[in-house]
């Protein structure tokens, strides 16, 4: 927020010493207003955008996802530990999906990797889910199970 006021501060001295630039006093005190107010507008949206909070979410899940330690002993891992952390990945997200059922895009990627991992009984329990889920829109219901 000391951000906002120091621009707005700082700005405003610019329009003061620019004013006797312009030919008449009407004018100048206009002109300065009108900067002066749009500035101010446009900081306070920029820090409001700053500090909304799915912004801060989305900067917050992306520091989470990205370990540089995870990274560099996933590719030196043995196949075993590799296919066990597939496994984990794919539990968490059918978790996410308990939590939140109605990610379309989820319910792909869930398919996708209980196709890839041949877990047929799943994709069963999970096509049962989503019929459950979609019921009442046959549309986004034909979409996911189309593909699979």
């Amino acid at each position: 927020m000391v951000w906002v006021i120091i621009s707005i501060l700082s700005v405003s001295v610019v329009l003061i010493i620019s004013a006797p630039l312009t030919n008449s006093s009407k004018n100048s005190r206009l002109l300065i207003v009108s900067f002066f107010l749009g500035f101010s507008g446009l900081s306070i949206f920029t820090y409001n955008l700053i500090s909304y909070p799915s912004y801060k979410e989305f900067e917050s899940n992306t520091s989470k996802r990205i370990n540089p330690k995870s990274l560099s002993t996933s590719s030196t891992a043995p196949a075993e530990e590799q296919i066990e952390e597939i496994l984990l990945m794919v539990d968490k997200l059918a978790k996410n999906l308990e939590s939140n059922p109605e990610n379309i895009d989820g319910w792909r990627a869930l398919l996708l990797a209980r196709g890839f991992l041949n877990q047929s009984s799943q994709i069963e329990k999970d096509k049962t889910r989503i019929r459950e889920i979609f019921s009442e829109n046959p549309s986004v219901l034909k979409d996911i199970l189309d593909e699979f």
